[in-house]
């Protein structure tokens, strides 16, 4: 990956010191002679008095608005397949019913790049600091995920500790580590701020024959934002985050559909759509690897 690919360090909303240590570990980093690849989206939000009446403001640095509370998010090139979620509260507009649609992040020779479709995705759980109910909210995410790819997705843990790959910056990965489940905040991840509900994605690894495949995927969901949810009891949202993470973790990419949860824009949907479920079925059709 060329540096003049990448975002700025403003971009990435991290320092300068930050910054190079990123570009350092990208020229550095192999995985067994395997390149990796990272990319990301950003998400600004801005909360109004009244949700209900919020319009999404156009995003500062790229074309893709976002779901949320008065959102946007837009994507930047970094060196994994990610991206941040902000999901929020509802706006007045319906869904009707909409063309199903749906997009990958990544495609090669015409074909999405997705997880081995002969091996099982294991999703482990680190739910220090996220709400009580958090194993259980991440196994009825997958199990939704389960059902719309056909992968063999299982749920490990509670565990302790950090996850390799937690904070989204270069670090020693295999790629049969889980995809890894935690609840942070602005002070261990810079991007977490305020207005900020979630990350999630999954590592490009190419390998030895050229063919890229997803692995190693994670989701760092906002403390506050769950803290919120969990005292508002708004179970649904909190689900329909994660279920909007995972499909960015198994690959797909935001949409312009209003009757997707892919959808750029928050309308209060909570469920997948029909573009969702296409899309997730073909990302749980690739080669096995």
């Amino acid at each position: 990956m060329d540096e003049h690919t990448l975002p700025t360090a403003d971009e990435l909303g991290v320092s300068q010191e930050e910054y190079a240590k990123i570009l350092r570990d990208l020229r550095q980093r192999g995985l067994g002679g395997e390149p990796v690849a990272f990319a990301a989206e950003m998400t600004q939000v801005v909360v109004p008095d009244d949700p209900r009446t919020a319009l999404l403001a156009p995003r500062q640095a790229a074309p893709d608005p976002a779901r949320g509370r008065l959102r946007a998010w837009g994507p930047l090139i970094v060196s994994m397949a990610a991206v941040l979620a902000i999901v929020g509260g509802r706006s007045l507009l319906s869904i009707g019913d909409p063309a199903p649609a749906y997009a990958f992040l990544e495609s090669a020779n015409g074909h999405p790049v997705t997880y081995s479709s002969c091996k099982p995705v294991q999703v482990a759980v680190y739910p220090a600091n996220g709400p009580s109910n958090a194993v259980e909210l991440v196994k009825e995410a997958a199990e939704v995920m389960r059902g719309a790819t056909g992968l063999d997705i299982v749920v490990v843990g509670p565990f302790g500790g950090h996850a390799p790959n937690w904070n989204f910056k270069a670090a020693p990965i295999r790629p049969d580590d889980p995809v890894a489940v935690s609840w942070q905040d602005g002070n261990a991840i810079a991007a977490l701020t305020d207005d900020v509900a979630g990350l999630g994605g999954s590592f490009v690894i190419e390998g030895a024959n050229g063919n890229e495949h997803l692995a190693s995927g994670t989701i760092a969901l906002s403390r506050d934002e769950y803290d919120r949810l969990d005292r508002a009891g708004d179970h649904g949202e909190e689900v329909a985050i994660l279920l909007h993470e995972f499909g960015h973790v198994f690959g797909l990419a935001h949409v312009n559909s209003p009757g997707e949860l892919m959808y750029v824009h928050n309308i209060g949907r909570t469920t997948l759509g029909p573009g969702d479920r296409e899309g997730l079925r073909l990302a749980g059709q690739g080669p096995c690897v």
